[in-house]
């Protein structure tokens, strides 16, 4: 059976896996004059490749709002979302810098980088420290608690548009 490639249109498919198209893609990567393999490559291998990039992104980042309906297969689009400029992000769209992330990130799964993989946590060790009495044993992982590799291009991207690091309330109601 064939892979599919279901492009989220706006409307909160059940079941979209790609955030853009490969046309919208190859005209990303034209105008910022990126990597010739993204040339090279067939519509098949872009295809696989911006799925991955997709479902990166939704698994990876904290979004702000929250998805337009529940049924929806991706995080995108998103509701009660706002830009850097508080501008109000059109519900049934998905923002251009989130394409270009994606783009980016497609790119890097062509060029053979694994956005997210599995990592052993003596890999992460940054630092030990043992105490013989009365025994005890301390172990830093490199990064913290959260494995994986930074993509600073796609993070500054879609920085706009992820939760966090502002303050807010949230009136609860009781029924």
């Amino acid at each position: 059976m064939a892979a599919t490639f279901i492009i989220e249109t706006g409307e909160g498919h059940e079941d979209s896996n790609a955030l853009l198209s490969v046309e919208e893609a190859d005209q990303i990567a034209e105008n910022y004059g990126d990597s010739p393999a993204w040339y090279a490559a067939s519509d098949d291998k872009k295809e696989n490749a911006i799925r991955e990039a997709t479902r990166y992104m939704d698994t990876a980042y904290p979004w702000k709002g929250h998805k337009t309906n529940t049924d929806q297969a991706l995080q995108w689009p998103r509701a009660e979302c706002y830009d850097e400029d508080d501008n109000y992000v059109d519900s049934e769209s998905i923002p251009n810098k989130i394409k270009e992330a994606c783009a980016y990130l497609a790119l890097k799964v062509i060029e053979g980088t694994i956005l997210l993989e599995d990592i052993e946590s003596s890999d992460r060790v940054k630092r030990t420290r043992d105490v013989v009495g009365p025994l005890s044993e301390e172990i830093e992982y490199v990064g913290g608690d959260v494995p994986g590799k930074e993509f600073q291009i796609a993070d500054r991207l879609v920085s706009p548009f992820i939760a966090g690091g502002e303050s807010f309330t949230v009136d609860l109601e009781r029924g």
